[in-house]
């Protein structure tokens, strides 16, 4: 076989398998990638969702102690209301509250004995409620208890009461107030938490029944029977448990309400969909490179072989120049001593100049690599002080946001402390101590809003809720806001607005929060009593949005950066963690467009980005 054949034969053995090796890496590495993600992604869920159903069962408890402090039901102890009436005020305030949202099923009123004595449910009226743990645990603990599951006694429907005690103006027990709700209700609040295209979340009460589930017929059923997958064993509530069984994944989660879990079954298939997707892109672009690396082994086997093969010829040429020399000194040493010298002194100047010409050649092909080794050196180097520059920005971010939620925090603590040790008298200083409180607790709620919704949306920014809008409609309210913002910050307000009407595809949630990170970036920017200037235009079936401000503007050296996470032109800005422009630079490249920008130090900034007609 020829050299030249075996270089590319090696080249390409060596190339394909360090593509079946970097292809099945990739691959591996993706997938868990993938499927941590989704598995993150069931966990935000199961938090978004236990937080929306927690809240849902602390606002019943904060309504049923309302209700105990009612003037009708103190009405109805004192004699001053009779039953009907009562009956009339529960029938037309639950009906209020149903206008919303419908998972009212009763309000009622329990005596001591825990009879009900008064309902919007006539067949409910007398009910003897007294065997129920939760009336049990109302007049015993002098407070607010919620029930598990349970089979109503008047029409055998699933509720969940909560009950609260109703106090007289002596401080004694009266009876308990209570509200039902539709237990199947319970599984309509987490329907916007989407859990794959076919999971769904089951809730599990104290005891072990499942509350709420999106098969009606399960509920009331014993989890452990009905659920394989379910393991009724003992949870910490900071913690998500996952489990795989017969092709689902369960994910559990204790909530704060009553001990009841909350579980999300997801078939495993899901999971691995993303993974199979990404395994059939991984083979058809290996097929390709593969395919590619072939082409370039034969062309690098030729620029690699070309100068072996001159090498090999010179060699060979200076081999048979030699031996022609051998067989002339042989003929005629013996006649012509002196030419045989000045030939050996040729011969010599011959090889020398031999070697030169090797050595030329061998540099020449030297240099085409060492040019490929100076570019791979500089991209290096560029993607080192990258990565450093990351590393920084976000160590720095942890500290920024660290000082804040200590500072906020010690605050809380110090004003607390005050008030408990009952030094503080003077009401004023006590109404200054709350306020301070206040206000921390706001600031702390803040930095979350900011800082976990901000990456939460950069996480999932390529989930768009498109809709078909009026252009004319949504642009004048993003126009009308930046106004008002603008003039209540105490900048002067000048605005240009002309929008033709036909309809964009947009998600309006997102771009909003584009639209609020501009205007808010140059009130913060710039100074009170200075010009801002609000466009919104349509040019050539495109609307233009463009805020330019007076401000400080940005530094040569900080331009490349402004849309890198977490960075700052001025580290020590408080407020400010380096991720609205990052985030919007994200939705805006998700709708197919551009944040672009101009600016001068000292001068003030402009930033602007166009959102295009719908093509339908």
């Amino acid at each position: 076989m020829k050299l030249k054949n075996k270089i590319t034969l090696s080249i390409c053995i060596i190339v394909i398998i360090s593509l079946i090796i970097m292809c099945a890496s990739i691959y591996s590495k993706s997938a868990s990638i993938l499927n941590n993600e989704s598995t993150k992604f069931t966990e935000v869920q199961i938090l978004r969702a236990q937080e929306k159903i927690d809240l849902m069962v602390k606002k019943v408890q904060v309504e049923t102690l309302a209700f105990s402090r009612d003037e009708h039901v103190h009405k109805f102890f004192n004699k001053t209301e009779d039953t009907d009436e009562t009956n009339r005020y529960l029938i037309d305030t639950m009906e209020k509250m149903n206008l919303d949202n419908n998972y009212y099923k009763d309000l009622f009123i329990v005596d001591l004995d825990g009879i009900i004595v008064a309902s919007t449910m006539p067949n409910a009226m007398y009910v003897d409620l007294s065997s129920r743990k939760y009336i049990q645990d109302g007049f015993n603990y002098k407070k607010t208890a919620t029930s598990d599951i349970l089979l109503a006694l008047s029409d055998r429907t699933n509720i969940v009461n909560t009950v609260h005690p109703i106090y007289g103006k002596d401080g004694i027990i009266l009876g308990l107030f209570g509200i039902a709700i539709k237990a199947e209700n319970f599984v309509y609040f987490v329907n916007d938490y989407e859990i794959g295209e076919s999971g769904y979340f089951v809730i599990i009460d104290s005891n072990g029944y499942i509350l709420s589930h999106k098969d009606p017929s399960m509920i009331q059923k014993l989890a452990s029977e009905t659920l394989t997958g379910f393991k009724n064993t003992e949870y910490k509530k900071d913690d998500v448990y996952r489990y795989y069984d017969a092709g689902f994944l369960y994910s559990y989660k204790k909530m704060n309400s009553n001990n009841w879990i909350l579980l999300t079954i997801m078939p495993k298939d899901e999971l691995m969909a993303k993974s199979i997707s990404l395994l059939g892109y991984v083979v058809f672009y290996g097929i390709i490179i593969s395919g590619c690396a072939i082409f370039i082994s034969i062309f690098m086997s030729n620029k690699i072989s070309s100068p072996i093969i001159h090498i090999n010829n010179y060699i060979n040429s200076a081999k048979n120049s030699n031996d022609i020399f051998e067989n002339a000194i042989d003929k005629t040493i013996v006649n012509v001593k002196g030419i045989s010298n000045l030939d050996t002194y040729d011969n010599y100047n011959n090889f020398d100049s031999f070697i030169n010409t090797v050595k030329g050649k061998v540099d020449k092909d030297l240099n085409f690599f060492e040019k490929d080794a100076e570019v791979l050196i500089k991209k290096s180097e560029f993607l080192k002080n990258s990565l450093e520059m990351k590393t920084y920005l976000t160590s720095k971010f942890l500290s920024t946001l660290s000082h804040d939620i200590r500072t906020s925090l010690t605050l809380i603590k110090g004003y607390s402390k005050g008030l408990l040790s009952g030094l503080v008298v003077e009401e004023d200083a006590k109404t200054r101590f709350l306020q301070e409180i206040y206000n921390s607790a706001e600031t702390l709620e803040q930095i979350s809003y900011d800082v976990l919704d901000s990456t939460y949306e950069a996480q999932y920014i390529q989930q768009l809720k498109l809709e078909k809008i009026s252009a004319n409609d949504f642009s004048k309210y993003l126009y009308d806001f930046a106004k008002d913002y603008i003039e209540n910050s105490d900048r002067i307000f000048i605005g240009e607005y002309s929008c033709d009407d036909y309809f964009i595809d947009v998600d309006k949630v997102k771009i909003i929060r584009v639209w609020q990170n501009l205007v808010n970036n140059a009130v913060k920017y710039s100074d009170k009593y200075t010009t801002i200037k609000i466009s919104i235009i349509s040019e050539n079936n495109k609307i233009l949005f463009k805020i330019k401000d007076n401000g400080v503007g940005i530094k040569e050296n900080d331009k490349e950066y402004i849309f890198d996470m977490f960075y700052k032109s001025n580290l020590s800005e408080p407020n400010s963690y380096g991720l609205g422009l990052y985030v919007s630079k994200l939705i805006l490249e998700s709708h197919e467009s551009t944040l672009q920008f101009e600016s001068t130090l000292n001068k003030g900034s402009t930033f602007w980005f166009y959102i295009s007609k719908s093509m339908v």
